[in-house]
């Protein structure tokens, strides 16, 4: 629980975004009190915990792009200075992202890399270098028996991404939470937050029992405050400023308010699978210069499908974990509501759909890659979590003239940026219009507000 009454910033959320925040705020100002305000029981146990966890720098948007090549260049840093972030479980092994690409999106990708004049490192793949992969078919001749469907786009090259790979999400909550603390950061675990409470300063005054304020207020600039953080149980914490990174929650805090996030969040589910087929794939050395190498070769990278399935090597132990981005008629919300009776059951495990790996992934995988549907294949397990999705698949970081703060819409890659958004964050909290970004370059904060949006629309959304 908060040790005291009262913080200079409270932080909703102890994801990757909201914990990257808390340490650049710390960094900021060592004198700042800060307050992290989570539901669950630990750093990262939301949807960080549940997502693949993968990090790239190949996107068709600059702001992506720089905002994750920054992230990434502060992690092999954080290696390089730290031993427990090294090997034997590193906190990132950038063994690489192969898109095996159809017709119709092998020119746009391979343009895509040579207009970034070296933005990303990416390099094409024939398909004769692809012709070694075991139960690769690049050329698919059905989609289900008997359905009558036009089979999958072939395969007609690849495109490899290198510096990308995964981050262990685990051991990096622990690095900012374990930094964060060391600076005097408080963290409050278990903790549902069920309102924000506006308080009005001198004699403003607000509505009967709603405290809400007056529409006329609205013009006042600098006379109304969200100043109290309501926990479950009725404990409060007054803060001079809030910020709601809550993720796929983070509108049930901000809708009482009036504040549209304009986010989406959607549910994503993971499947773990292992056998021989999978081992046979894993021990596959494909023809790419990987970052990363295991005995001087490369090994499996992230692979992307023409359908839009991913399959993620887990190498120790022996796995591989399946995905696939399905946003066809999927309900948009969270299936827990953390202000209706002060929890949140938020369990990873019963949001894997495991009737889904026959009806929904397989369809997409098995056209290119037959054998997993043989027993050679088994489901381990399955788990979910959630994307925030914003509208053009590029942060958004919006702050209301009463106090408030929200930075959302990670599209499915919170961990990648994560870095650069709690530097962006900072920056807000401390009323700069511009921040420093780890790798030296200066970002202008309203590029990812409403009012001043100034982004291009993400076209590379896995």
């Amino acid at each position: 629980m908060p040790q005291k009454d009262h913080y200079d910033v409270v932080i909703v959320g102890a994801g990757a975004w909201g914990l990257a925040t808390a340490y650049h705020l710390s960094r900021s100002d060592p004198r700042r009190s800060i307050l992290v305000v989570e539901a669950r029981a630990g750093p990262g146990e939301g949807s960080m915990g549940a997502s693949a966890a993968m990090v790239r720098d190949v996107f068709s948007s600059p702001d992506n792009r720089l905002l994750a090549r920054s992230s990434i260049e502060f992690y092999r840093r954080a290696m390089a200075e730290h031993e427990s972030l090294r090997p034997p479980t590193p906190l990132l092994d950038l063994y690489g992202y192969l898109w095996l690409l159809p017709e119709r999106l092998r020119g746009p990708y391979f343009d895509l890399a040579r207009a970034s004049g070296g933005a990303f490192d990416a390099q094409p793949v024939d398909l004769e270098g692809l012709s070694s992969c075991p139960g690769l078919v690049p050329a698919p001749s059905r989609w289900y028996d008997g359905d009558g469907a036009v089979p999958p786009e072939p395969i007609t090259g690849g495109l490899f991404g290198r510096l990308c790979g995964a981050v262990a999400p685990e051991l990096l909550a622990k690095f900012y939470w374990e930094e964060s603390r060391r600076q005097g950061v408080e963290f409050a675990f278990n903790s549902v937050v069920q309102r924000l409470s506006f308080e009005g300063r001198e004699e403003i005054l607000l509505h009967e029992p709603s405290k809400h304020p007056f529409s006329f207020q609205e013009h006042m600039a600098g006379r109304l405050h969200i100043s109290r953080v309501v926990l479950a149980g009725g404990q409060a914490v007054g803060a001079d400023q809030v910020v709601v990174a809550a993720g796929a929650w983070s509108d049930s805090l901000l809708r009482p308010l009036g504040v549209a996030s304009g986010c989406s969040p959607r549910p994503q589910v993971l499947y773990a699978v292992s056998g021989p087929v999978v081992d046979e794939l894993l021990e596959w050395e494909p023809p790419v210069d990987s970052i990363d190498r295991d005995r001087g070769k490369s090994r499996l990278p992230f692979v992307i499908l023409p359908s839009g399935a991913t399959l993620k090597p887990i190498f120790r132990p022996r796995q591989m974990w399946l995905g696939y981005l399905d946003r066809t008629a999927r309900p948009i919300g969270t299936r827990e509501d953390p202000g209706r009776d002060g929890r949140l059951d938020y369990d990873s495990s019963q949001l894997g759909d495991r009737e889904g790996f026959g009806t929904d992934l397989l369809p997409a995988i098995t056209p290119y890659l037959p054998r997993f549907e043989t027993p050679g294949v088994h489901l381990d397990s399955s788990w979910g979590g959630y994307y925030n999705f914003s509208p053009d698949g590029v942060p958004v970081l919006i702050e209301e003239s009463y106090g408030v703060l929200f930075v959302g819409g990670d599209s499915g890659s919170g961990v990648m940026k994560a870095d650069s958004i709690g530097r962006l964050v900072a920056a807000k909290c401390d009323h700069r219009p511009d921040a420093r970004l780890f790798t030296g370059e200066s970002y202008r904060l309203d590029r990812l507000s409403y009012e001043h949006r100034a982004v291009e629309e993400e076209q590379i959304i896995l």
